[in-house]
This record gives structure tokens, C-alpha cells and sequence, in this order.
């Protein structure tokens, strides 16, 4: 398995055969095409969308839980759990998905950057710089500490619809490629120096989400059931795809007792223990505790390096308080629940929060906030996400951890005065 980390680490992706044995294949394809079935059912826009895809979670029953077991397969979890080069107790599983082939023969994408965000039929990277920051500052922090999440296609068919750039996950987009994607005449074909992923039924292909990819040949002539999986790590980075969007309640899928029902269990408990971790950064920074401020960081992401990516992604979650608490209204504590676990956790963290405590935050957070902006409103080519005046690629000028950490705790670093950790400089 050092072979494979050292490639996904060099590549940014890996090639796994017969990840599905060829005796368990024809059962997984059953209990996947159950799954799809209900969401078809549930899901009127279904047989009008160019991408469709299925929750496993939501849609498994007692007769087809096996396409959810095969999310804790030491084929899917254990390998990802190696490949993060972390113990399986500190990493757990963020999303289960199965990718569809269209009911119909979809027109070509719109060019990226529209107003509700890119088609991912265009190229791109998992990257959203009014959500993640900079790219600069997540490639910092991976490159230093390795990748904090995976994510995983997994053909049940044949599959040769994903391509990626080798190397691309280390790196800002090439002018070269920029160029490629901004010409209509040639922006969805392949790109110069990218590989097409050949997967034969049983295969995964396991890559690092920030590579620069394509999704590529979707109609209705080659029936496609791709099971698309993600899993993070805790302990070691806070990774800029750190949400579960996996719905409140997928442990109950499980008897109790189960050893899938403990596994599971213990997932949430992580994304759990780690919101409760932040919420005590986000009471220390109203405190201007910069003690119990920077122990909770260190918790969160305890290398030293690629720590800008980490306060960047916390003052998204500060603001995104305030929004949320916008969305709850007058009646906050009465709100319905959400269905994903990261939507939920966010409405407990904002309940969590007088509606002053959330004002301070913001002032806190907003000027962290504000200094990624540029006051030009554009679309960058290779991200998701719609045109937005955040800066898509490199860090602004200026920004650093020790101006950062300032401003969160509200003071101003005096002579003879508390000095910030070295970690923090």
C-alpha cells in the first residue's frame, strides 16, 4: 500500500482492480439498481437531469443494506483509511452515492461560472474559493500535511467516463490548460497531458478531489452505475471537504449491536466531537482567549504547516452562522430538521449562539473574510462554484496567520505583551 499512497500522493489518483470480487458484482448491481430505483421514484427531475445520481443511504432496505456495507468494506474504508495513513477509528465516510447514466442525450454544458455555479461537465476541480479559500492555501497545507480526503468511483459497469490530470492536485491550472478551457472549439475534449480512468466492472479509482477532471460521455446509450464515495480523516488536517452529507440517522440503517451499527456510530461521533471542538475556538475567539483559541486549532489541524488553510475554512464556518441563523428566522429552536448530518450540525453550532455572540463572530471573522476578496466579480476557469469577486487562485498579498489570528481574537500584538505561538507566526 506505500506504493499506491506515494502514487495518489504523486498522481492524485490510484487505479484499484476487482475492488468488487467477481462473485459479490451481480448482488451489488442488485441492491445499487434498488437503490436507483427509489430515487427515480422519489425524484420528479429524475429522468431530466444530465447527471443523474442516488443516495445509497437514503434508499437501502433490510433486503439491499449490502450496498451500504460495502461503504465499511475493508476494500473501500480500510484502503481509504491506509491511503490517509490513519488509523480506520480516525476516518470515516462523508458521502454514498451511485452515479447514473442520463434517461436522454443532454445538450452540452453551459460554460462555467453561471449564476447558480459550474456544470461539472465542464473541467474543474472540487473547488469553491468563496467556500474554500484560495487554492494557493489548500495546496499549501496538502502538499506539507498530505491529503485529509479521498474520493472514490467504483464502476459496476464498464466505465471510461472520468478523465484527470496527473500532478494537476499539486499545482495552480497551467496557462496552457486555462487556454483549453476557455476556448469553446476544444474546452470539452481532453486536455493536453490528461489520462482517460478505464475502469472494467469492479474497479475504483481512488483521487484526490482538487486534481483538475472531467466528466465526460454522459447519454443514454451506456448504462452507468458508478458508486461515488468520499471518506476524511480526523486528527491530521482540517480538510476543505470536511461536511457529512450523509443523512442524520445512517447508523440506524444497522441493528443496534452490529459491529456496521458501532462503525457507524463512531463516524458521527467524529464529525460531532470535531464541531464541538469548534465551537470552543469560536468561544475563545469571542473571549479573545488566545490560549484555549490556539489549543483548539492545534486540535483541529496539528501540523504547523497549512495552517492558513485551516483559519480560512473556520471563518467560513463563522459567517455561514449568520446565514443560518437568517434561514431559522424568528423561531429558531422550532425549525425542521435538515437531512444531511453537516446541515444539521450547523443549525445545532448557530443554536448554540445568542444572536449577539453571532454578531461578534462575524466581526471577528468578516475582516478574515473580506481580505480574500478582490472587488471583481469573474469566474476562474477549473473551479465549481458561480462568478464571485473571491480571490480563485492565490492568497492575497498581505494575509498572514499572525494578522489572521489578530484579528479573530480582537487585539493587536504588543511589545512585552502575550506572544502568539511559533505555529501561529
Amino acid at each position: 500500500m506505500e506504493n499506491k499512497r506515494a502514487q495518489l500522493q504523486s498522481n492524485g489518483y490510484v487505479i484499484l482492480r476487482q475492488v468488487v470480487a467477481p462473485e459479490q458484482l451481480d448482488q451489488l448491481r442488485s441492491d445499487i439498481e434498488t437503490v436507483v430505483k427509489g430515487q427515480r421514484v422519489s425524484d420528479p427531475a429524475w429522468d431530466t437531469t444530465s447527471q443523474p445520481r442516488a443516495s445509497i443511504v437514503n434508499h437501502v432496505n433490510v433486503d439491499t443494506l449490502g450496498a451500504f456495507e460495502f461503504v465499511l468494506h475493508k476494500h473501500t474504508y480500510g484502503v481509504s483509511a491506509r491511503l490517509l495513513d490513519r488509523p480506520q477509528n480516525a476516518v470515516a465516510a462523508t458521502s454514498a452515492e451511485v452515479l447514473c447514466n442520463p434517461e436522454f442525450t443532454p445538450d452540452n454544458p453551459q460554460r462555467p461560472g453561471q449564476g447558480w455555479g459550474t456544470d461539472p461537465r465542464n473541467w474543474h476541480r472540487d473547488v469553491r474559493p468563496d467556500r474554500d479559500g484560495p487554492l494557493d492555501a489548500l495546496l499549501e497545507d496538502q502538499i506539507a500535511n498530505g491529503p485529509g480526503y479521498l474520493q472514490w468511483n467504483i464502476a459496476l459497469y464498464e466505465d471510461s467516463i472520468l478523465y484527470v490530470v496527473p500532478g494537476s492536485h499539486r499545482r495552480l491550472t497551467t496557462q496552457a490548460e486555462a487556454s483549453h478551457l476557455l476556448c469553446d472549439q476544444v474546452r470539452l475534449t481532453p486536455v493536453p497531458e490528461s489520462q482517460c480512468v478505464e475502469l472494467e466492472p469492479g474497479d475504483g479509482v481512488i483521487y484526490n478531489n482538487m486534481i483538475l477532471h472531467w466528466g465526460s460521455k454522459y447519454s443514454p446509450q451506456k448504462k452507468r452505475r458508478t458508486i461515488h464515495l468520499g471518506y476524511r480523516s480526523f486528527g491530521r488536517i482540517f480538510p476543505h471537504q470536511s461536511q457529512n452529507y450523509l443523512p442524520v440517522g445512517f447508523w440506524n440503517r444497522f441493528a443496534e449491536g452490529t459491529p456496521e451499527r458501532c462503525v457507524t456510530e463512531r463516524w458521527f461521533e467524529l464529525f460531532r466531537s470535531e464541531f464541538r471542538t469548534i465551537e470552543g475556538i469560536f468561544r475563545a475567539a469571542l473571549a479573545s482567549d488566545g490560549e484555549r483559541f490556539f489549543a483548539g486549532i492545534t486540535r483541529l489541524h496539528p501540523p504547523s504547516k497549512g495552517l492558513l488553510a485551516c483559519l480560512i475554512l473556520l471563518s467560513k464556518i463563522a459567517l455561514a452562522l449568520e446565514e443560518r441563523r437568517c434561514q431559522l428566522g424568528d423561531d429558531r429552536v422550532g425549525a425542521d430538521a435538515v437531512q444531511s448530518v453537516c446541515e444539521w450540525q450547523l443549525r445545532e453550532l448557530t443554536l448554540h449562539f445568542s444572536d449577539e455572540e453571532l454578531d461578534q463572530l462575524r466581526q471577528r471573522f468578516g475582516p478574515v473574510d473580506e481580505a480574500l476578496q478582490i472587488g471583481l466579480h469573474r469566474h476562474v476557469a477549473g473551479f465549481i462554484g458561480p462568478t464571485t469577486n473571491y480571490e480563485f487562485e492565490k492568497i492575497p498579498k498581505g494575509i498572514t496567520m499572525e494578522g489572521m489570528c489578530e484579528e479573530i481574537l480582537g487585539r493587536q500584538r504588543k511589545p512585552g505583551g502575550p506572544n502568539f505561538p511559533d505555529n501561529f507566526a
